[in-house]
Order: structure tokens, then C-alpha cells, then sequence
């Protein structure tokens, strides 16, 4: 099994994700943003790693280090390297290249490493010797001291999230830290490492693919749970309170998630508030382009409740256009209607009007980069299932819009049989159509969830208009219109005869929902489609009451627009 603390459970890979992968002679872990590590500190910087260190060894009367000799030390490398005018100083005070010492990886494999490592080992211990034994405050000035300086191309702004490559005179990589959102206190240390550079990880698993992998055995049930979608539309603070930390109790529960960072044009982008959509507003603000700062909150948050990450992907959009089987099937398509958006039949059919055909192929755009992400994550979850030698019990794919009204029970799923448990919104309104099934949320058990972790693939494979061809005339209007979403789901599940358990929403108590920004810069909650269902409900508390349906809502009034 794992371990809790997410260490690699196959050292040589470690090796080749750390060492190998960089270049580099040493790889250290950053020191995280922790209580332990910083105190109240809002920022990893030596100053307050000294008092943290300070402040713990006062409540522990037998450590070793003399409480005097730590304050003298701190304050010796503070004014050692306070002429800020110095390159040392630069990388002492700007990068505060602060360690974990733990857990530390050596290549000796040629000359030149074992040189620098032996000597950097040396400057290291000389510190150590003259001071205390606390090796993590002597490590920056002995880096500081060592004439490496920072890769040029790394020098970008949010450097503190992020991977360092320190290189000699002579620019070869010689010294890497990891970035500190991949600290064991967030429990994948192991996958964090890795899951920067996914194609170099596989051929690194061909290579060392006589290693055996052994499944182990728990009683405790492992769920992997896979959100996609945009960063826009992300809610996280309820699935958090309501979905994750409940389910801890009976589960080791693993969260992936793959989040655009682009705006996406919407399928009603006229619907008058799909333009003003935000993300969750517990999550802070990002500093950087790329979003690391998110990646790392996230990190933190998940950790916090005891469970782990798969994998963190936030990027600016999801790459469909180079994808081979789209490409093939978008030639096929102009071929056939060379006038029309080749997006405009596939998934979903829709070409009652020009605008219609086109508000479609922007829906199905944006439903291939959901399932083209919601694949990307399978594929992370299965090779983390082979490398670390288990299997999940269930495996929950969620919109990224989904707000948790209330506690999830995974037991009420536990005690029902099916292969896949789905709300029955059966008491939606306008109501489903006998060839549906709601798509909001889908769990599988194990068995059958290569079929929904591989859903683009899935799709791919389908001529969609056997799905259309099983429609009454009065919903094809003529052949114009094909299957939804939806229906497409409901096609699939009864060709592959999977067992559908449909739930009341107070089983799966979240609904859909949108954060909308105001006039006045706040937010206002709407439920961006609602389910109900007939048995077992769902019931609201005064707070979630207060919550309306989008549709419902009069936007022109609420952002005067004339």
C-alpha cells in the first residue's frame, strides 16, 4: 500500500523522477509552509524557520543544541550575508533555499557528482560542527557559499512554489530542490514529484518494469474521486467540509483534478450571468500566470483532512486540436458538410438553426476537453494503482461545479448493488426523458470505471447517430437533433450492460451550481442546474434554502443592464 505520508515506494523511479530527471547531482525537498516548519510565518523565509526551530526546542528542555548557540548561529548567517550586494546574499535573502533534510537523494554515478556532493557534504558538516546539529539552518548559507546560483530560466516570478535547478560556473545543473507543495506533511510526496513530467514517467516505468509490483490487501475502502473543468467554475470548500472529510471516516479517499485556467465560452453564453462566473471564493487570489500558488492551497487542503493527492493539473486549456482521433474525426466531418463548424455532430447533434449549430459545437468542444481531462486523470490513477500495488473500490467522477449541500454516506452506496450510482432526478424539472440518465456525477465501482475514466476514447469509438436512431421523430425533429449528454450516457451503460442504481439527491446530497460576481464585487451562489428526486429528496438548510436557481434569476435587474 501507499504510504501515509505518500514516500516512493519504488526508489529507483524516485531516483530517475529526481536526480535523472534534472540533470543534477542532489535533490532536497523545500522546506514546506507549515506550523512546524515556520511558525505563523505567511512565508518560508530563514528567519522564521530559525524561530520555529527556537520555539520547539524551548518546550523540549532535553534537545541537544544549546538554546544560545541557535540564536548566534541564526544571527551569524544573517549578518554573514546581509551585504545584499553579494550573489551569495541574493540567494541567502531572495530565494531562501530552505530544506527539508530528511529525505535527500545522492547520484555518485560519475566523477564530477561524487566531487561536488563530497564537498558540499564537508562545507555542510564543517557548519554543523561548529554550531549544532540542526543542518537545515546551516544549509542555506552553505549553498549561499557554494558558487551555484539559481538557472537563469527559473528565475520567474512565484519562484517560491516551484522546482530550483542550482548550476555552477559552467551551467551544469548540479543542485535541485522540490518544490514545497510536495513535502510528505500533504501525504504524495512520491506522486507530487512525479507528476510534472507524465510521458518521461512512463518510459522511466518501461525501464524499470522487471520490478515486481504486489498488490496488498486493506479493509479499508479506497476511493479515488476525479474532478475536471474550469478554474472559473471550481468549487472546493464544499467538497471539502462535505464530500471529502465525511468520506475519510470509512475511506482512504485520493482527489484528482484537472482545471483550465482559460475562459471558455459557455453553451448559453446569452443566459446573462455565464459571463460573470468565478471561482470558488475560498480560494485565494493567484500571483503567478500559471496558478502554482492554487496548486499548492489545494495541495495543503486535501492533506489537511488526512487524504491525498493524485494529481494537481491546472492548465490554460485542455489541447484537443492535436488529439489524433479528433483530428481524424474533424476531416471526416468537412468532408461530409464542408459549410459547418466540423464540431457541430459530434458528441452531440444539434443543427436546427445556424445559431444553434454553432452554440453546439462550442457544447461540444467543451465537452471533449472535459472528458479528454477526466481521461488524463484516469490514466494517473491507474499507473498509480500499478506502481503502488492496489486497486480502488469506487471511483467518483465529479463536474467542477459541484456544491456539497450536506454530508456524503458513502455506506448508502455500499449497502445497494449496481455498478454505477447516479442521481435519479426524477423529480426534475423539465423531466428526464426515458432515453436519459442524469450525468452530473456518476460513481463506479472498480469494475466498471475504465468505461467513464476512459469516456473520450469511449466516445471516439461511436457513430452517434446509432444513439440518435433509437429517438422518437418528435425529438430528432426530423433528424436535426441527435442525442444529448445525457442520452449519449444512457446509450452507452445499456450497450456495455452495466447496472444502473439510481439514488435520491439526499444520497448524493450537492446540486450544480454557479458563484456569480456582482456590480459590487461580491458573490452570489445559483444553483446552475438543479436535481430533485421523488424518494429521499433532498432537504435544505436555511442557508442552502436561500440559494435560487440561475435560470430563475432576473440578471438584466440584478446588473441593470437596459
Amino acid at each position: 500500500m501507499p504510504s501515509p505520508r505518500g514516500l516512493p515506494s519504488d526508489y529507483l523511479l524516485h531516483f530517475n523522477r529526481t536526480v535523472g530527471r534534472h540533470g543534477v547531482c542532489s535533490s532536497y525537498m523545500g522546506l514546506p509552509p507549515d506550523k512546524a516548519s515556520v511558525g505563523d510565518s505567511s512565508t518560508v523565509n530563514f528567519k522564521a524557520h530559525c524561530e520555529a526551530i527556537i520555539a520547539a526546542a524551548e518546550k523540549r528542555p532535553t534537545v541537544s543544541d544549546d538554546l544560545e548557540t541557535l540564536r548566534l548561529q541564526c544571527q551569524h548567517y544573517e549578518g554573514l550575508h546581509s551585504n545584499e550586494a553579494l550573489q551569495s546574499s541574493q540567494v541567502f535573502y531572495n530565494q531562501h533555499p530552505l530544506v527539508d533534510s530528511a529525505f535527500i537523494v545522492y547520484d555518485m554515478r560519475n566523477s564530477t557528482c561524487r566531487k561536488f556532493n563530497g564537498d558540499f557534504g564537508c562545507s555542510w558538516l564543517n557548519e554543523i560542527h561548529c554550531f549544532s546539529d540542526r543542518d537545515q539552518i546551516s544549509f542555506p548559507h552553505v549553498l549561499a557559499s557554494s558558487g551555484l546560483r539559481l538557472s537563469p530560466h527559473m528565475q520567474v516570478s512565484g519562484q517560491e512554489y516551484r522546482d530550483r535547478i542550482y548550476i555552477n560556473e559552467k551551467q551544469r545543473p548540479m543542485l535541485h530542490i522540490a518544490k514545497r507543495g510536495c513535502h510528505w506533511y500533504y501525504r504524495s510526496f512520491s506522486r507530487c514529484i512525479a507528476s510534472s513530467n507524465t510521458h518521461i514517467d512512463e518510459e522511466m516505468i518501461k525501464d524499470n518494469e522487471t520490478t515486481p509490483t504486489t498488490t496488498t490487501t486493506s479493509t479499508q475502502l479506497r476511493v479515488a474521486v476525479i474532478v475536471a473543468g474550469t478554474l472559473n467554475r471550481f468549487i472546493f470548500d464544499s467538497a471539502l467540509k462535505n464530500l471529502i472529510k465525511p468520506m475519510k471516516k470509512r475511506a482512504s479517499v485520493d482527489y484528482y483534478v484537472s482545471l483550465s485556467t482559460a475562459r471558455m465560452k459557455a453553451y448559453r453564453s446569452d443566459s446573462g450571468y455565464t459571463d460573470r462566473l468565478q471561482p470558488d471564493p475560498t480560494l485565494p487570489s493567484s500571483s503567478v500566470e500559471d496558478f502554482v500558488d492554487i496548486e499548492e492551497y489545494i495541495r495543503t487542503k486535501i492533506a489537511s483532512l488526512a487524504s491525498s493527492v493524485g494529481a494537481v493539473y491546472l492548465q490554460e486549456s485542455i489541447d484537443i486540436d492535436s488529439e489524433p482521433m479528433l483530428i481524424a474525426r474533424r476531416e471526416r466531418a468537412l468532408e461530409e458538410n464542408p459549410d459547418e463548424d466540423p464540431d457541430s455532430r459530434f458528441p452531440i447533434i444539434d443543427n436546427r438553426n445556424a445559431a444553434i449549430s454553432q452554440r453546439t459545437a462550442n457544447a461540444n468542444r467543451n465537452l471533449l476537453r472535459l472528458h479528454l481531462a477526466v481521461q488524463s486523470l484516469w490514466k494517473t490513477a491507474t499507473n498509480w494503482e500499478k506502481e503502488e500495488g492496489f486497486k480502488y473500490d469506487y471511483v467518483m467522477f465529479l463536474r467542477d461545479d459541484s456544491l456539497w449541500l450536506k454530508e456524503f454516506d458513502i455506506r448508502n452506496l455500499i449497502a445497494k448493488g449496481g455498478d454505477i450510482f447516479i442521481p435519479a432526478c426524477d423529480a426534475r424539472d423539465p423531466p428526464l426523458q426515458p432515453s436519459e440518465i442524469n450525468d452530473h456525477i456518476l460513481v463506479s465501482r472498480r469494475d466498471t470505471a475504465d468505461v467513464f475514466g476512459n469516456y473520450y476514447s469511449e466516445l471516439s469509438k461511436k457513430d452517434v447517430k446509432g444513439c440518435m436512431k433509437l429517438l422518437p421523430d418528435d425529438l430528432t425533429k426530423g433528424g436535426k437533433r441527435g442525442c444529448n449528454s445525457e442520452m449519449l450516457l444512457k446509450w452507452i451503460v445499456d450497450e456495455r450492460n452495466i447496472t444502473v442504481t439510481k439514488l435520491g439527491q439526499s444520497k448524493i446530497p450537492f446540486q450544480r451550481s454557479a458563484n456569480v460576481k456582482l456590480p459590487d464585487g461580491s458573490n452570489v451562489p445559483c444553483f446552475h442546474k438543479f436535481c430533485q428526486s421523488r424518494k429521499h429528496p433532498l432537504t435544505f438548510t436555511n442557508e442552502s434554502n436561500a440559494i435560487k436557481i440561475c435560470k430563475q434569476i432576473d440578471w438584466k435587474k440584478v446588473f441593470e443592464i437596459k
